[in-house]
């Protein structure tokens, strides 16, 4: 008798593992969207050849759209603030990360209200809006509920744009897949009452 229970024991052991794995406050978005950032960036640490990144990133913009669905767009997102940054006619453009990605050593996306072109223009965060009052009460280190969308790039993934942390081409290549930073509009923040992610960064 004592044999069955040990393997029913195991098997739920098994069974129980990917369950507490998951996140059940994480939005299905946001959990795939993260999957396919660890997923495309564990693939480029490993890759010597520059014409495959070019794949690699192609490959990756479409298992982003494939988890945003229809016009990029994120509802629920938790997320961290990082940084407030005004802008000259009194707005914010504002930086928040992943929390569940902020080590700097792995892949950090970071997501903010701003980009190239007219992205920057239309998407700062205005005076005297419910957002501008709301990011005035919030710091670094503070977590929120987002929602909003992002900016379709030519691959028709979201925009983002990444620093040269080396002149070297395939490290280069890589910054894009370590420490991008995605183009977004914010129509909601929410701080999560309660819930203060400063870590001492």
């Amino acid at each position: 008798m004592g044999k069955p229970v040990v393997l029913l024991a195991a098997l739920l052991a098994v069974l129980a593992g990917p369950v507490c794995a998951r996140e059940p406050d994480v939005p299905p978005s946001q959990a795939a969207f993260r999957a396919a950032l660890t997923k495309y960036y564990e693939r480029c640490e490993t890759e010597t050849e520059a014409a495959r990144f070019g794949e690699l990133q192609r490959a990756r913009a479409a298992a982003f759209a494939q988890s945003l669905g229809e016009g990029l767009s994120f509802d629920g997102w938790l997320l961290e603030l990082k940084g407030i940054e005004p802008t000259p006619r009194g707005g914010y453009f504002v930086r928040f990360i992943d929390p569940a990605m902020a080590d700097l050593r792995a892949v950090r996306p970071t997501y903010w209200n701003g980009g190239p072109g007219k992205i920057g223009r239309e998407t700062a965060i205005l005076p005297n809006s419910e957002l501008h009052d709301l990011l005035k009460g919030m710091r670094p280190g503070m977590q929120a509920i987002v929602s909003g969308h992002f900016f379709p790039g030519e691959d028709g993934g979201p925009m983002f744009e990444s620093s040269k942390i080396t002149f070297r081409a395939n490290e280069a290549e890589k910054a894009k897949f370590r420490m991008p930073y995605f183009s977004v509009q914010f129509t909601k923040i929410e701080p999560n009452e309660g819930v203060d992610g400063e870590r001492g960064r």
